[in-house]
């Protein structure tokens, strides 16, 4: 059984679980699976580069969909629509940061197609609305959109290229992806998007996978009061469990560690020159809060996956 990732959202009906049904193996034919539907909830435990090492921490909730409201009878091409939501929840005592919560909200649009039995093309649009919702301004909508080609060189191989670029608060960020899903046997795979994901899984016994993932994330909030930001910036390291509710209900348990970690408040002025993916590039913005420390990260997910061909 292939590895899956589950993420219950039982309240969505049981048409959206056909469209995506429909979707999945179109949107994703080269990648290990594809989430039609998660949800997750993140721990992360804090701790300030200060010498008081003052404990803070933060709470990440996420949800998203993402179906076909167009289809061709031969699936060779079809329109996406779908939403993404995030919660940051922040506690504790943390000079300098006044940010008790931000949010993201993005709605996706998309047109898939298939230009050979090998080969296919996606087009996502990816507008986002990220800040603490005190005062929404159209300032606080930034604009983004990727390209990514996908091509199936056999049974166990497959590889893709997306490229991209997204408005962010600290400046412009820009998108390479060096992806592919290679089938190591029938207990091991291996894929990814490089640099910002990688998995290595291994099916222990039918139903149930360990494994290794790297998730990178890199991303900003604009605050009101201020006229500041606040930037996500993760490189997350971490081993994982998984198990298989259903033909595609999955759920994963992962316990990581942040080998880079951002969680700061920056004045609008401060940017990046540019950034690549998740790296910073150039001259680091100064933050206008303590710099928070490398540590752990522990989360739980639930998704409707279905394994790509």
């Amino acid at each position: 059984m292939q590895p899956s990732l589950l993420r219950s959202i039982t309240a969505y009906p049981s048409h959206l679980l056909k469209g995506i049904l429909l979707v999945l193996p179109l949107v994703g034919r080269a990648q290990g699976y594809v989430e039609g539907i998660s949800v997750s909830y993140e721990r992360l435990p804090l701790h300030l580069k200060t010498p008081e090492n003052t404990a803070f921490h933060a709470d990440v909730f996420r949800a998203s969909a993402i179906v076909p409201v167009v289809q061709a009878a031969d699936s060779s091409h079809s329109f996406l629509a779908g939403a993404s939501l995030e919660l940051l929840h922040f506690a504790g005592s943390r000079p300098g940061f006044e940010a008790g919560a931000v949010y993201g909200l993005s709605p996706i649009v998309g047109y898939r197609q298939r230009l050979s039995e090998r080969l296919e093309i996606t087009a996502l649009a990816l507008p986002a609305l990220n800040s603490d919702l005190r005062e929404v301004r159209g300032e606080d909508i930034t604009w983004g959109g990727v390209v990514r080609a996908a091509y199936r060189h056999g049974p166990r191989r497959a590889y893709r290229l997306t490229v991209g670029y997204r408005q962010q608060f600290y400046g412009p960020q820009y998108v390479l992806l060096l992806g592919f899903d290679w089938r190591l046997g029938q207990r091991w795979r291996a894929f990814g998007d490089l640099p910002t994901s990688l998995t290595l899984s291994y099916a222990v016994v039918p139903g149930t996978s360990i494994g290794f993932n790297l998730i990178g994330i890199n991303t900003a909030y604009r605050l009101r009061a201020a006229d500041q930001y606040v930037q996500y910036q993760q490189g997350h390291y971490g081993g994982f469990i998984e198990k298989c509710l259903s033909a595609h209900w999955v759920l994963r348990a992962t316990v990581a560690y942040a080998v880079t970690r951002r969680i700061e408040v920056y004045a609008r002025d401060q940017q990046w020159p540019a950034t690549l993916d998740y790296i910073g590039l150039g001259k680091a913005p100064t933050p206008a809060s303590p710099a928070v420390e490398k540590g752990a990260a522990f989360k739980l997910g639930l998704s409707y996956r279905v394994p790509s061909k």
